[in-house]
């Protein structure tokens, strides 16, 4: 199945193919990174293969940074609107996350998973029915 994505001005757009949308693993993390990257009170990201994305328009700029604990964490965007489109650490091996909310039809790819709860907005809810890991042990 294919999932097509975008970024808002929709200069760039992906296709991620899929043989099953238990392929992709959907997830909301709590950390300070993916809160400062998204601007929001969580980062919610898709994990997939590689091989299974590919950009069908436009070319996405890149920003790596330490991320704090000493791996280079790349992020890439969209130059013109500034939505981000996907990101991946050094540790990341044949995987990337793209950002859910640049993808279509989002619901299809729901989440699976909650990580870093221990520093969780505490005004959030817990979402029933997900796995919640309240840090990841490196």
């Amino acid at each position: 199945m294919i999932h097509p994505g975008s970024c808002y001005c929709r200069e760039i757009t992906y296709e991620v193919t899929l043989a099953s949308p238990d392929d992709a693993r959907t997830s909301l993390c709590h950390c300070k990174n993916c809160k400062k990257w998204t601007g929001s009170a969580f980062g919610i990201t898709t994990k997939i293969a590689k091989d299974t994305f590919k950009i069908t328009a436009g070319t996405p700029k890149e920003h790596v940074m330490d991320n704090g604990s000493g791996t280079m964490l790349h992020r890439e965007f969209c130059a013109t609107c500034g939505a981000g489109i996907l990101e991946y650490g050094e540790n990341a091996g044949d995987f990337i996350y793209i950002t859910y909310g640049t993808l279509d039809e989002p619901e299809k790819l729901p989440p699976k998973g909650e990580f870093f709860c221990k520093v969780k907005a505490s005004w959030l809810p817990e979402i029933p029915g997900l796995f919640h890991k309240q840090e990841i042990k490196t």
